[in-house]
């Protein structure tokens, strides 16, 4: 999906949300005669192109990884049609080399402790222990014989590759595209100036 198709797909969905909200006014406006739709239409969208512009890099993200969304679960997706991109002949090598980050596993445990009960933290000890041999090569079957993790499975036969939760996907994106990283931490930092321009706005103050 490309930047142009991202920025059309947003607009789109924007206006189908208007649409609709427009809508529910004109129905509440039968009980509310003196409802001012236009009015509330114009700060409704004024919200909206605010989120957006703090969000945007983020939301172009999301709809990137939308594209190789496995066709099974909503919150899983395909690294390995991410890493083709990156290594069209050999995904499963870019994969590798990801699994081989000390920071990749850590961050991997992190999910992992937060979003699976059944998560071994002695088999992540085990393969963290390892992970520096360099004759040690983790793979994804290895992590979950290991661990017992859920977080990033691998699949057989037709449509099969290495999925990931959609957390753990990003991280992967943006390991594999530093551009990508980029983009997230201006995400980020937008939306930290703006909650203190509406801290401001506000006049929030400590008593």
């Amino acid at each position: 999906m490309s930047g142009v198709n991202n920025v059309d797909y947003i607009k789109g969905a924007v206006e189908e949300y208007i649409d609709a909200y427009k809508r529910k006014l004109e129905k509440l406006q039968k009980t509310i005669p003196d409802l001012d739709i236009e009015r509330e239409l114009k700060v409704v969208r004024e919200k909206i192109e605010e989120y957006l512009k703090v969000n945007n890099e983020y939301a172009m993200l999301m709809m990137e990884l939308e594209t190789y969304k496995d066709k099974d679960s909503d919150n899983y997706v395909s690294l390995t049609e991410i890493a083709k991109l990156k290594n069209p002949k050999n995904p499963s090598y870019v994969i590798q080399n990801w699994l081989r980050n000390r920071n990749t596993i850590e961050f991997l445990s992190s999910w992992e402790t937060k979003n699976n009960p059944k998560y071994s933290i002695s088999g992540f000890i085990v393969i963290n222990k390892k992970i520096s041999d360099p004759s040690f090569s983790l793979t994804v079957k290895i992590w979950k014989r290991f661990t017992n993790a859920t977080g990033i499975i691998s699949k057989q036969g037709n449509g099969g590759g290495t999925y990931a939760h959609r957390d753990i996907a990003i991280d992967f994106y943006i390991w594999a595209f530093p551009d990508k990283r980029y983009e997230l931490i201006r995400m980020i930092s937008g939306k930290a100036s703006f909650l203190e321009k509406i801290k401001e706005e506000l006049k929030i103050i400590k008593v």
